[in-house]
């Protein structure tokens, strides 16, 4: 009797030239929408100089909230704004621009809170990272308090332990990196923050309000010796 032969499987297609086109699109939409917002702050620049006391107002509040918008979405630059209010309005500005990247961060971390990770790991698993995508999942699917311990058996490297244990301090390192937009800039990792849930609002609004300091501090001191 003779044995029917099975047919053997297709071998898998390779899926990174898929991922790299996809990752190429986002990556273009990102560069688009910095250009696009660059323009924006060029034209506004120009605003921020008139003779009527009400329209220099307008520009103000008009650069106030665009501030925070561009600082509170990830990969979004909003420094160009902030410096141009504190040339602009001098120590009050700095001051304004202080307190407008603490409410910008405040909001970013909110917005994380009820963000659905699943949205994100939907994101993943349409960039073919299934790795990334189960991670997240079985991520989002674990109790917040028992998180730290699920990220630390899912990681081989030794110093994560000592990262977790230290993530207060690891985030303020984040938020005050050069070049952190290509991670998200300081709204994307402010809400990456809060979609973990690894930290309490209390601890986080304080951190944020003293990570933030160093950059003020520098332009007033620089504005008076100037």
């Amino acid at each position: 009797m003779k044995m029917k032969r099975q047919a053997s499987a297709p071998p898998p297609r390779s899926t990174w030239p898929i991922t790299l086109l996809k990752l190429s699109s986002i990556i273009l939409l990102v560069v688009l929408a910095n250009i696009g917002v660059s323009w924006l702050i060029d034209e506004l620049g120009f605003q921020f100089y008139p003779i009527s006391i009400k329209i220099v107002e307008r520009a103000v509040l008009a650069g106030v909230v665009l501030y925070i918008c561009l600082m509170a979405t990830p990969f979004l630059p909003g420094i160009e704004i902030g410096l141009i209010l504190m040339i602009l309005l001098g120590p009050k500005g700095v001051v304004l621009v202080y307190f407008c990247t603490l409410i910008a961060l405040t909001l970013s971390f909110g917005l994380g809170r009820i963000f659905p990770p699943h949205l994100l790991a939907s994101l993943l698993g349409w960039l073919h990272l299934s790795r990334a995508e189960s991670l997240l999942r079985k991520f989002d699917a674990t109790p917040p308090e028992q998180r730290l311990e699920f990220i630390a058996g899912e990681t081989s490297t030794g110093t994560m332990p000592a990262l977790l244990k230290r993530r207060y301090l690891v985030l303020a390192a984040l938020l005050n990196l050069p070049g952190n937009v290509v991670i998200g800039g300081a709204g994307g990792i402010a809400m990456l923050a809060g979609m973990s849930q690894l930290y309490s609002f209390p601890k986080y609004l304080l951190l944020v309000a003293v990570a933030i300091l160093p950059g003020p501090i520098l332009i007033t001191l620089s504005q008076f010796f100037s």
